[in-house]
Protein backbone atom coordinates (compact mmCIF):
# COMPACT_ATOMS: atom_id res chain seq x y z
CA UNK A 1 0.00 0.00 0.00
CA UNK A 2 1.24 3.66 -0.63
CA UNK A 3 0.77 4.55 3.25
CA UNK A 4 3.46 0.98 3.85
CA UNK A 5 5.87 2.56 1.19
CA UNK A 6 5.87 6.14 2.65
CA UNK A 7 7.01 4.55 6.21
CA UNK A 8 9.68 1.92 4.93
CA UNK A 9 11.00 5.18 3.20
CA UNK A 10 11.16 7.20 6.48
CA UNK A 11 12.12 4.37 8.66
CA UNK A 12 14.36 1.81 7.54
CA UNK A 13 15.11 0.23 11.19
CA UNK A 14 13.44 -2.56 11.78
CA UNK A 15 12.69 -1.15 15.66
CA UNK A 16 11.05 2.36 14.60
CA UNK A 17 9.55 0.53 11.86
CA UNK A 18 7.39 -1.82 13.97
CA UNK A 19 6.76 1.02 16.05
CA UNK A 20 5.18 3.41 13.27
CA UNK A 21 3.17 0.64 12.13
CA UNK A 22 1.56 0.48 15.37
CA UNK A 23 0.46 3.80 15.96
CA UNK A 24 -0.50 4.02 12.08
CA UNK A 25 -2.98 0.81 12.55
CA UNK A 26 -4.36 2.98 16.18
CA UNK A 27 -4.55 5.73 14.34
CA UNK A 28 -6.59 4.18 11.28
CA UNK A 29 -9.04 2.25 13.79
CA UNK A 30 -9.67 5.64 15.50
CA UNK A 31 -9.97 7.78 12.05
CA UNK A 32 -12.13 5.15 10.85
CA UNK A 33 -14.11 5.19 14.34
CA UNK A 34 -14.29 9.14 14.17
CA UNK A 35 -15.23 9.01 10.31
CA UNK A 36 -18.45 6.53 11.09
CA UNK A 37 -19.49 8.09 14.39
CA UNK A 38 -19.86 11.51 12.26
CA UNK A 39 -21.81 9.37 10.03
CA UNK A 40 -24.14 7.85 11.95
CA UNK A 41 -24.79 11.07 14.02
CA UNK A 42 -25.19 13.45 10.91
CA UNK A 43 -27.94 10.48 9.84
CA UNK A 44 -29.89 10.21 12.83
CA UNK A 45 -29.66 13.80 13.69
CA UNK A 46 -31.29 13.43 10.28
CA UNK A 47 -33.74 11.93 11.19
CA UNK A 48 -34.58 13.08 14.38
CA UNK A 49 -34.85 16.94 12.77
CA UNK A 50 -37.71 14.45 10.02
CA UNK A 51 -39.26 13.41 13.29
CA UNK A 52 -39.48 16.99 14.73
CA UNK A 53 -40.56 18.23 11.68
CA UNK A 54 -43.00 15.78 11.01
CA UNK A 55 -44.78 15.86 14.50
CA UNK A 56 -44.73 19.67 14.00
CA UNK A 57 -46.87 19.45 10.90
CA UNK A 58 -48.85 16.72 12.37
CA UNK A 59 -49.53 19.49 15.60
CA UNK A 60 -49.59 21.86 12.84
CA UNK A 61 -52.73 20.34 10.57
CA UNK A 62 -54.73 18.88 13.75
CA UNK A 63 -54.32 22.26 15.54
CA UNK A 64 -56.01 23.87 11.94
CA UNK A 65 -58.50 20.72 12.02
CA UNK A 66 -59.37 21.43 15.87
CA UNK A 67 -59.79 25.09 15.27
CA UNK A 68 -62.25 24.42 11.83
CA UNK A 69 -65.31 25.05 13.83
CA UNK A 70 -66.38 21.66 12.09
CA UNK A 71 -66.38 18.10 12.53
CA UNK A 72 -63.71 16.31 10.40
CA UNK A 73 -62.84 12.71 9.50
CA UNK A 74 -61.04 10.88 7.35
CA UNK A 75 -62.27 7.39 6.44
CA UNK A 76 -61.06 4.58 3.87
CA UNK A 77 -63.25 2.68 1.24
CA UNK A 78 -64.51 0.33 3.73
CA UNK A 79 -65.47 3.03 6.11
CA UNK A 80 -62.85 2.34 8.72
CA UNK A 81 -61.95 5.91 11.10
CA UNK A 82 -58.35 6.66 9.53
CA UNK A 83 -58.18 9.65 11.50
CA UNK A 84 -60.41 12.55 12.98
CA UNK A 85 -60.39 15.84 15.17
CA UNK A 86 -61.53 16.98 18.61
CA UNK A 87 -64.97 18.07 17.88
CA UNK A 88 -65.92 15.48 16.01
CA UNK A 89 -64.37 13.43 19.01
CA UNK A 90 -66.40 14.58 21.20
CA UNK A 91 -69.60 14.19 19.31
CA UNK A 92 -69.16 10.65 19.01
CA UNK A 93 -66.35 9.49 21.44
CA UNK A 94 -68.58 9.12 24.43
CA UNK A 95 -67.01 8.22 27.73
CA UNK A 96 -63.14 8.06 26.37
CA UNK A 97 -64.32 5.71 23.73
CA UNK A 98 -61.19 5.26 21.16
CA UNK A 99 -62.97 5.83 17.57
CA UNK A 100 -60.24 5.51 15.30
CA UNK A 101 -59.85 2.22 13.61
CA UNK A 102 -63.88 1.37 14.03
CA UNK A 103 -66.29 2.01 11.45
CA UNK A 104 -67.91 5.08 10.69
CA UNK A 105 -71.19 2.98 9.96
CA UNK A 106 -71.30 1.99 13.59
CA UNK A 107 -70.26 5.35 14.93
CA UNK A 108 -73.51 6.84 13.19
CA UNK A 109 -75.86 5.10 15.49
CA UNK A 110 -78.72 6.36 13.60
CA UNK A 111 -78.97 3.53 11.21
CA UNK A 112 -80.99 5.72 8.59
CA UNK A 113 -77.99 8.05 8.82
CA UNK A 114 -75.59 5.17 7.98
CA UNK A 115 -76.93 3.64 4.98
CA UNK A 116 -77.16 7.74 3.26
CA UNK A 117 -73.47 7.65 4.15
CA UNK A 118 -72.59 4.28 2.45
CA UNK A 119 -74.59 5.71 -0.52
CA UNK A 120 -72.45 8.59 -0.80
CA UNK A 121 -69.70 6.50 -0.61
CA UNK A 122 -70.98 4.54 -3.55
CA UNK A 123 -72.03 7.56 -5.49
CA UNK A 124 -68.60 9.49 -5.29
CA UNK A 125 -66.61 6.51 -6.58
CA UNK A 126 -68.75 6.43 -9.63
CA UNK A 127 -69.25 10.09 -10.37
CA UNK A 128 -66.41 11.54 -8.04
CA UNK A 129 -68.27 14.77 -6.99
CA UNK A 130 -68.86 15.76 -3.65
CA UNK A 131 -72.03 14.56 -1.84
CA UNK A 132 -74.04 16.44 0.90
CA UNK A 133 -76.70 15.05 3.41
CA UNK A 134 -78.11 16.50 6.72
CA UNK A 135 -78.63 14.17 9.95
CA UNK A 136 -79.49 14.51 13.32
CA UNK A 137 -77.76 13.43 16.15
CA UNK A 138 -78.46 13.28 19.89
CA UNK A 139 -76.02 14.77 21.80
CA UNK A 140 -76.80 14.74 26.47
CA UNK A 141 -80.18 14.77 25.75
CA UNK A 142 -80.49 17.55 22.47
CA UNK A 143 -80.85 17.00 19.01
CA UNK A 144 -78.19 18.71 16.77
CA UNK A 145 -78.57 18.95 13.01
CA UNK A 146 -75.46 18.76 10.82
CA UNK A 147 -74.94 19.16 7.47
CA UNK A 148 -72.45 16.54 5.95
CA UNK A 149 -70.30 16.84 2.87
CA UNK A 150 -68.38 13.98 2.10
CA UNK A 151 -64.96 14.70 -0.63
CA UNK A 152 -63.11 12.11 -2.23
CA UNK A 153 -58.83 12.90 -0.61
CA UNK A 154 -56.67 10.26 -1.99
CA UNK A 155 -55.91 6.96 -3.41
CA UNK A 156 -52.73 4.82 -1.56
CA UNK A 157 -50.59 2.31 -3.56
CA UNK A 158 -54.01 1.48 -5.72
CA UNK A 159 -54.77 -0.18 -2.34
CA UNK A 160 -57.61 1.84 -0.96
CA UNK A 161 -59.35 5.34 -1.27
CA UNK A 162 -59.50 7.51 1.64
CA UNK A 163 -62.50 10.23 2.21
CA UNK A 164 -62.94 12.88 3.98
CA UNK A 165 -65.80 13.87 5.97
CA UNK A 166 -66.64 17.23 7.26
CA UNK A 167 -70.16 18.48 8.93
CA UNK A 168 -71.94 21.66 9.90
CA UNK A 169 -73.61 22.35 12.75
CA UNK A 170 -76.95 23.95 11.54
CA UNK A 171 -79.16 23.45 14.48
CA UNK A 172 -79.76 26.99 14.83
CA UNK A 173 -80.22 27.79 11.15
CA UNK A 174 -83.02 24.59 11.27
CA UNK A 175 -84.44 26.07 14.25
CA UNK A 176 -84.89 29.38 13.06
CA UNK A 177 -86.70 27.96 10.07
CA UNK A 178 -89.02 25.45 12.34
CA UNK A 179 -89.69 29.04 14.34
CA UNK A 180 -90.33 31.16 11.12
CA UNK A 181 -92.25 28.71 9.54
CA UNK A 182 -94.29 27.90 12.69
CA UNK A 183 -94.46 31.89 13.34
CA UNK A 184 -96.13 31.93 9.55
CA UNK A 185 -98.34 29.18 9.92
CA UNK A 186 -100.12 30.97 13.00
CA UNK A 187 -99.93 33.96 11.29
CA UNK A 188 -101.77 32.53 8.55
CA UNK A 189 -104.40 30.52 10.81
CA UNK A 190 -105.58 33.98 12.15
CA UNK A 191 -105.58 34.98 8.84
CA UNK A 192 -107.93 32.44 7.97
CA UNK A 193 -109.95 32.87 10.74
CA UNK A 194 -110.63 36.76 9.61
CA UNK A 195 -111.27 35.67 6.22
CA UNK A 196 -113.97 33.11 7.19
CA UNK A 197 -115.76 36.42 8.95
CA UNK A 198 -115.35 38.95 6.06
CA UNK A 199 -116.91 36.41 3.87
CA UNK A 200 -119.98 36.13 6.11
CA UNK A 201 -119.14 32.63 6.77
CA UNK A 202 -122.55 31.09 9.21
CA UNK A 203 -121.46 30.87 13.29
CA UNK A 204 -120.77 27.14 12.82
CA UNK A 205 -118.92 26.55 9.56
CA UNK A 206 -116.59 29.68 11.40
CA UNK A 207 -116.53 27.53 14.38
CA UNK A 208 -115.09 24.76 12.06
CA UNK A 209 -112.09 26.96 10.53
CA UNK A 210 -111.53 28.53 14.22
CA UNK A 211 -111.55 24.77 15.95
CA UNK A 212 -109.70 23.04 13.30
CA UNK A 213 -106.58 25.95 13.08
CA UNK A 214 -106.78 26.34 17.01
CA UNK A 215 -106.34 22.08 17.06
CA UNK A 216 -103.58 21.77 13.93
CA UNK A 217 -101.76 25.11 15.53
CA UNK A 218 -101.81 24.43 19.09
CA UNK A 219 -101.05 20.75 18.78
CA UNK A 220 -103.64 19.17 21.15
CA UNK A 221 -106.11 16.54 20.29
CA UNK A 222 -109.77 18.66 20.61
CA UNK A 223 -111.29 22.18 21.53
CA UNK A 224 -114.59 23.32 22.21
CA UNK A 225 -116.64 26.31 22.21
CA UNK A 226 -119.09 26.94 25.07
CA UNK A 227 -120.74 30.60 24.48
CA UNK A 228 -122.81 32.14 27.84
CA UNK A 229 -126.37 32.33 27.06
CA UNK A 230 -128.90 34.63 28.81
CA UNK A 231 -129.96 32.73 31.59
CA UNK A 232 -125.79 32.56 32.79
CA UNK A 233 -124.71 29.08 31.85
CA UNK A 234 -122.65 28.05 29.76
CA UNK A 235 -123.76 26.25 26.64
CA UNK A 236 -121.91 23.79 25.01
CA UNK A 237 -121.99 25.55 20.72
CA UNK A 238 -119.15 23.76 19.00
CA UNK A 239 -116.66 21.04 19.19
CA UNK A 240 -114.09 19.19 17.46
CA UNK A 241 -111.52 16.25 18.07
CA UNK A 242 -111.91 14.87 21.48
CA UNK A 243 -114.78 14.55 23.73
CA UNK A 244 -116.50 17.08 21.08
CA UNK A 245 -119.37 14.56 20.57
CA UNK A 246 -119.79 13.22 24.37
CA UNK A 247 -119.74 16.64 25.66
CA UNK A 248 -123.04 18.03 23.12
CA UNK A 249 -125.89 17.56 25.78
CA UNK A 250 -124.08 19.12 28.51
CA UNK A 251 -124.73 23.08 29.60
CA UNK A 252 -122.47 24.12 32.82
CA UNK A 253 -123.05 26.14 35.40
CA UNK A 254 -120.56 29.08 36.39
CA UNK A 255 -120.69 27.92 39.79
CA UNK A 256 -118.63 24.85 40.70
CA UNK A 257 -117.00 24.21 37.25
CA UNK A 258 -113.85 24.82 35.88
CA UNK A 259 -115.10 26.76 32.72
CA UNK A 260 -117.53 28.61 34.62
CA UNK A 261 -114.65 30.03 36.56
CA UNK A 262 -112.66 30.92 33.44
CA UNK A 263 -115.42 32.71 32.81
CA UNK A 264 -116.06 34.91 36.05
CA UNK A 265 -112.34 35.37 36.77
CA UNK A 266 -111.41 36.59 32.99
CA UNK A 267 -108.42 34.39 33.63
CA UNK A 268 -106.96 31.49 31.79
CA UNK A 269 -106.75 28.36 33.69
CA UNK A 270 -104.11 25.58 32.06
CA UNK A 271 -103.52 21.75 34.64
CA UNK A 272 -105.24 18.97 35.44
CA UNK A 273 -108.94 19.39 35.23
CA UNK A 274 -109.85 16.82 38.29
CA UNK A 275 -107.71 18.36 40.67
CA UNK A 276 -109.21 22.00 40.60
CA UNK A 277 -111.43 22.99 43.47
CA UNK A 278 -113.57 24.40 41.12
CA UNK A 279 -114.42 20.96 39.18
CA UNK A 280 -117.56 20.06 40.28
CA UNK A 281 -117.96 19.13 36.73
CA UNK A 282 -120.73 16.98 35.21
CA UNK A 283 -117.89 15.57 32.11
CA UNK A 284 -115.12 14.58 34.93
CA UNK A 285 -116.87 10.88 33.94
CA UNK A 286 -116.13 11.29 30.03
CA UNK A 287 -112.24 13.22 31.21
CA UNK A 288 -111.16 10.39 33.33
CA UNK A 289 -112.61 7.87 30.43
CA UNK A 290 -110.80 9.68 27.72
CA UNK A 291 -107.77 9.89 30.25
CA UNK A 292 -107.38 13.38 29.56
CA UNK A 293 -104.16 14.54 31.09
CA UNK A 294 -103.88 18.17 29.57
CA UNK A 295 -106.34 20.93 29.85
CA UNK A 296 -106.46 24.93 29.01
CA UNK A 297 -109.33 26.95 29.41
CA UNK A 298 -109.36 31.09 27.99
CA UNK A 299 -111.88 33.01 27.95
CA UNK A 300 -112.99 34.70 25.04
CA UNK A 301 -113.27 38.29 25.38
CA UNK A 302 -114.23 41.17 23.17
CA UNK A 303 -115.13 45.03 23.75
CA UNK A 304 -114.97 44.72 27.32
CA UNK A 305 -117.30 41.57 27.52
CA UNK A 306 -116.93 37.63 27.79
CA UNK A 307 -118.89 35.72 25.39
CA UNK A 308 -117.41 32.09 26.40
CA UNK A 309 -114.63 30.17 27.09
CA UNK A 310 -112.68 28.19 24.51
CA UNK A 311 -111.32 24.84 25.57
CA UNK A 312 -108.29 22.35 24.56
CA UNK A 313 -106.85 19.03 25.75
CA UNK A 314 -104.85 16.31 25.37
CA UNK A 315 -104.32 13.09 26.08
CA UNK A 316 -101.46 13.02 26.55
CA UNK A 317 -99.44 15.07 28.57
CA UNK A 318 -96.95 17.95 26.37
CA UNK A 319 -94.37 20.87 27.73
CA UNK A 320 -95.58 24.18 26.95
CA UNK A 321 -93.58 27.30 26.31
CA UNK A 322 -94.64 31.10 27.17
CA UNK A 323 -94.80 30.82 23.23
CA UNK A 324 -97.30 28.57 22.91
CA UNK A 325 -99.22 30.12 25.50
CA UNK A 326 -99.35 33.39 24.30
CA UNK A 327 -100.31 32.48 20.34
CA UNK A 328 -103.23 30.62 22.53
CA UNK A 329 -104.30 34.01 23.95
CA UNK A 330 -103.92 35.64 21.41
CA UNK A 331 -105.98 32.84 18.86
CA UNK A 332 -108.42 33.29 22.07
CA UNK A 333 -108.79 36.56 20.90
CA UNK A 334 -108.87 36.48 17.04
CA UNK A 335 -111.42 33.60 17.95
CA UNK A 336 -113.57 35.68 19.96
CA UNK A 337 -113.52 39.22 17.67
CA UNK A 338 -115.00 36.60 15.05
CA UNK A 339 -117.41 34.81 17.02
CA UNK A 340 -118.82 38.56 18.51
CA UNK A 341 -118.97 39.62 14.70
CA UNK A 342 -120.99 36.17 13.79
CA UNK A 343 -122.87 36.52 15.82
CA UNK A 344 -123.72 39.97 14.87
CA UNK A 345 -124.07 39.27 11.33
CA UNK A 346 -126.28 36.23 12.16
CA UNK A 347 -128.57 38.91 14.11
CA UNK A 348 -128.56 41.26 11.52
CA UNK A 349 -129.57 38.29 9.12
CA UNK A 350 -132.82 37.79 11.49
CA UNK A 351 -133.73 41.28 11.65
CA UNK A 352 -133.47 41.42 8.22
CA UNK A 353 -135.40 38.11 7.25
CA UNK A 354 -137.95 39.34 9.80
CA UNK A 355 -138.05 42.72 8.02
CA UNK A 356 -138.22 41.15 4.31
CA UNK A 357 -140.70 38.68 5.72
CA UNK A 358 -143.26 41.59 6.91
CA UNK A 359 -142.51 43.49 3.84
CA UNK A 360 -143.86 40.34 1.62
CA UNK A 361 -147.16 40.18 3.71
CA UNK A 362 -147.42 43.90 3.12
CA UNK A 363 -147.20 43.03 -0.56
CA UNK A 364 -149.14 40.15 0.13
CA UNK A 365 -151.92 42.42 1.59
CA UNK A 366 -151.62 44.89 -0.90
CA UNK A 367 -151.91 42.42 -3.86
CA UNK A 368 -155.44 40.75 -2.28
CA UNK A 369 -156.36 44.62 -1.66
CA UNK A 370 -155.90 45.02 -5.77
CA UNK A 371 -157.94 41.26 -6.30
CA UNK A 372 -160.59 42.33 -3.69
CA UNK A 373 -161.11 45.54 -5.69
CA UNK A 374 -162.41 43.54 -8.93
CA UNK A 375 -164.31 40.69 -7.97
CA UNK A 376 -163.66 38.83 -11.13
CA UNK A 377 -160.14 39.01 -10.30
CA UNK A 378 -160.00 37.53 -6.53
CA UNK A 379 -157.78 34.76 -6.36
CA UNK A 380 -155.89 35.84 -9.57
CA UNK A 381 -152.49 37.00 -8.25
CA UNK A 382 -151.93 34.27 -5.44
CA UNK A 383 -153.08 31.97 -8.38
CA UNK A 384 -150.79 33.14 -10.97
CA UNK A 385 -147.54 33.67 -8.29
CA UNK A 386 -147.63 30.01 -7.65
CA UNK A 387 -148.08 28.74 -11.17
CA UNK A 388 -144.86 31.31 -12.21
CA UNK A 389 -143.38 30.68 -9.13
CA UNK A 390 -143.43 26.74 -10.13
CA UNK A 391 -142.51 27.58 -13.56
CA UNK A 392 -139.23 30.02 -12.34
CA UNK A 393 -137.30 27.27 -10.09
CA UNK A 394 -138.11 24.55 -13.19
CA UNK A 395 -136.19 27.47 -15.51
CA UNK A 396 -133.49 27.13 -12.79
CA UNK A 397 -134.53 30.35 -11.01
CA UNK A 398 -133.22 30.21 -7.42
CA UNK A 399 -132.10 32.24 -4.16
CA UNK A 400 -132.24 35.71 -3.96
CA UNK A 401 -133.26 35.82 -7.60
CA UNK A 402 -136.42 33.96 -7.14
CA UNK A 403 -137.03 36.25 -4.30
CA UNK A 404 -137.44 39.03 -6.77
CA UNK A 405 -139.51 36.99 -9.02
CA UNK A 406 -141.94 36.64 -6.17
CA UNK A 407 -142.29 40.19 -5.20
CA UNK A 408 -142.23 40.86 -8.91
CA UNK A 409 -145.40 38.59 -9.72
CA UNK A 410 -147.48 40.01 -6.43
CA UNK A 411 -147.28 42.98 -8.02
CA UNK A 412 -147.69 43.09 -11.52
CA UNK A 413 -150.84 44.54 -12.07
CA UNK A 414 -150.14 47.24 -9.01
CA UNK A 415 -149.71 49.48 -11.60
CA UNK A 416 -154.16 49.35 -12.49
CA UNK A 417 -154.19 51.55 -9.94
CA UNK A 418 -154.29 54.33 -11.74
CA UNK A 419 -156.97 53.10 -14.22
CA UNK A 420 -159.97 55.05 -13.94
CA UNK A 421 -162.54 52.34 -12.68
CA UNK A 422 -165.10 52.95 -15.94
CA UNK A 423 -162.29 51.62 -17.67
CA UNK A 424 -161.14 49.08 -15.52
CA UNK A 425 -164.54 47.38 -14.59
CA UNK A 426 -166.14 48.55 -18.56
CA UNK A 427 -167.88 45.38 -19.68
CA UNK A 428 -167.54 45.98 -23.43
CA UNK A 429 -164.66 46.00 -25.94
CA UNK A 430 -162.30 49.26 -24.62
CA UNK A 431 -162.15 52.10 -27.61
CA UNK A 432 -158.75 52.66 -28.42
CA UNK A 433 -158.17 55.83 -26.50
CA UNK A 434 -159.15 53.47 -23.57
CA UNK A 435 -157.15 50.77 -24.56
CA UNK A 436 -154.19 53.09 -24.60
CA UNK A 437 -154.80 54.17 -20.97
CA UNK A 438 -155.15 50.62 -20.07
CA UNK A 439 -151.78 49.77 -21.55
CA UNK A 440 -150.54 52.16 -19.01
CA UNK A 441 -150.82 50.89 -16.55
CA UNK A 442 -146.91 49.02 -16.44
CA UNK A 443 -145.54 52.47 -17.19
CA UNK A 444 -147.31 53.52 -13.71
CA UNK A 445 -146.04 50.22 -12.26
CA UNK A 446 -142.20 51.89 -13.14
CA UNK A 447 -142.94 54.69 -11.83
CA UNK A 448 -144.58 53.41 -8.39
CA UNK A 449 -142.03 50.52 -7.91
CA UNK A 450 -138.91 52.33 -8.67
CA UNK A 451 -139.31 54.64 -5.84
CA UNK A 452 -138.53 52.14 -3.47
CA UNK A 453 -135.32 50.38 -3.06
CA UNK A 454 -136.29 47.01 -1.95
CA UNK A 455 -138.56 46.71 -4.80
CA UNK A 456 -136.43 47.96 -8.02
CA UNK A 457 -135.10 44.42 -8.81
CA UNK A 458 -138.43 43.13 -9.26
CA UNK A 459 -139.45 45.59 -12.11
CA UNK A 460 -139.38 43.22 -14.78
CA UNK A 461 -142.34 41.64 -14.04
CA UNK A 462 -144.74 44.68 -14.07
CA UNK A 463 -143.21 46.56 -16.71
CA UNK A 464 -142.21 44.11 -18.91
CA UNK A 465 -145.22 41.41 -18.80
CA UNK A 466 -147.00 42.38 -21.88
CA UNK A 467 -144.45 42.04 -23.91
CA UNK A 468 -144.34 39.48 -26.73
CA UNK A 469 -141.91 36.98 -28.33
CA UNK A 470 -142.24 38.48 -31.78
CA UNK A 471 -142.03 42.35 -30.40
CA UNK A 472 -146.01 42.72 -30.91
CA UNK A 473 -146.57 43.79 -26.79
CA UNK A 474 -146.34 46.76 -24.61
CA UNK A 475 -144.97 48.75 -23.23
CA UNK A 476 -141.45 49.19 -25.47
CA UNK A 477 -143.01 46.81 -28.41
CA UNK A 478 -139.43 44.24 -26.89
CA UNK A 479 -138.87 41.04 -29.20
CA UNK A 480 -137.03 38.34 -27.93
CA UNK A 481 -134.48 37.33 -25.66
CA UNK A 482 -134.34 41.64 -25.30
CA UNK A 483 -137.45 40.83 -22.77
CA UNK A 484 -136.41 39.95 -19.37
CA UNK A 485 -136.27 36.36 -18.61
CA UNK A 486 -138.34 36.70 -15.79
CA UNK A 487 -141.12 38.77 -17.33
CA UNK A 488 -141.38 36.15 -20.44
CA UNK A 489 -141.66 33.13 -17.76
CA UNK A 490 -144.50 34.82 -15.88
CA UNK A 491 -146.42 35.71 -19.05
CA UNK A 492 -147.01 32.58 -19.58
CA UNK A 493 -148.56 31.77 -16.41
CA UNK A 494 -150.30 34.99 -16.45
CA UNK A 495 -152.08 34.55 -20.13
CA UNK A 496 -153.13 30.75 -19.13
CA UNK A 497 -154.38 31.84 -15.51
CA UNK A 498 -156.63 34.68 -18.28
CA UNK A 499 -157.94 32.10 -20.45
CA UNK A 500 -159.09 29.56 -17.75
CA UNK A 501 -160.28 32.20 -15.77
CA UNK A 502 -164.16 34.32 -16.10
CA UNK A 503 -163.64 37.43 -17.12
CA UNK A 504 -166.75 40.12 -17.88
CA UNK A 505 -165.89 40.51 -21.38
CA UNK A 506 -165.53 36.66 -22.06
CA UNK A 507 -166.57 33.01 -20.04
CA UNK A 508 -163.43 30.90 -19.12
CA UNK A 509 -161.70 28.65 -21.87
CA UNK A 510 -161.50 24.71 -20.87
CA UNK A 511 -157.83 24.20 -20.04
CA UNK A 512 -157.14 21.55 -23.07
CA UNK A 513 -158.16 25.31 -25.10
CA UNK A 514 -155.81 27.36 -23.10
CA UNK A 515 -152.89 24.62 -23.23
CA UNK A 516 -153.66 24.19 -27.48
CA UNK A 517 -153.58 27.95 -27.43
CA UNK A 518 -149.88 28.78 -25.94
CA UNK A 519 -148.57 25.85 -28.15
CA UNK A 520 -150.47 27.57 -31.11
CA UNK A 521 -148.25 30.92 -30.39
CA UNK A 522 -145.00 29.15 -28.72
CA UNK A 523 -142.23 30.43 -31.10
CA UNK A 524 -144.72 33.37 -31.44
CA UNK A 525 -146.12 35.43 -28.60
CA UNK A 526 -144.12 33.23 -26.37
CA UNK A 527 -140.86 31.70 -25.62
CA UNK A 528 -140.77 28.41 -26.68
CA UNK A 529 -138.62 26.64 -24.04
CA UNK A 530 -140.38 28.54 -21.19
CA UNK A 531 -143.75 27.20 -23.03
CA UNK A 532 -142.58 23.27 -23.29
CA UNK A 533 -141.30 23.99 -19.60
CA UNK A 534 -145.15 24.82 -18.50
CA UNK A 535 -146.54 22.14 -20.59
CA UNK A 536 -144.81 19.55 -18.49
CA UNK A 537 -145.57 21.11 -15.29
CA UNK A 538 -149.30 21.17 -15.97
CA UNK A 539 -149.23 17.78 -17.23
CA UNK A 540 -147.47 16.59 -13.75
Amino acid sequence: MFSDMLVNAFFPDKASLSAVQTYKGWAFVVSSGLLFYFMIFREFRGKVKANVLLTRQKDFSNSVLDSAGVYVAVIDGKGTIARINEKFEKLFASSGREIVGESIYDVFLNPSTASVLRSAVESIRNIDSEQVFESGCTVSGKTLHIRWSLRFLASWKEENDYFVLTGVDITKVVESERNATKRLNDIQALHEIDLAVSYNIELEKMLDVFLEKSISRLEVDGADIYLLSEDNKLRFTHGMGLLSDKSLPIDLPLEGTVPGKVVLTGESYSGPLHSDPGSNCPRLAMIKEMKISEYHAVPLQTRGKTLGVLEVFSVEERERDSEWHDFLITLAGQGSLAIDIAIMIESLKASNKMIKHAYDQTLEGLAMAMDLRDIEMEGHSRRVTELSMALAKEMGLNGEELENFYRGALLHDIGKISVPDEILFKKGPLDENEWEIMKSHTVYARKLLSQIDYLVPSLDIPYCHHERWDGSGYPRGLKGEEIPLSARIFTVADVYDALTSERRYKHAWPEKEALKYLRENSGKLFDERIVDRFLKIVKN
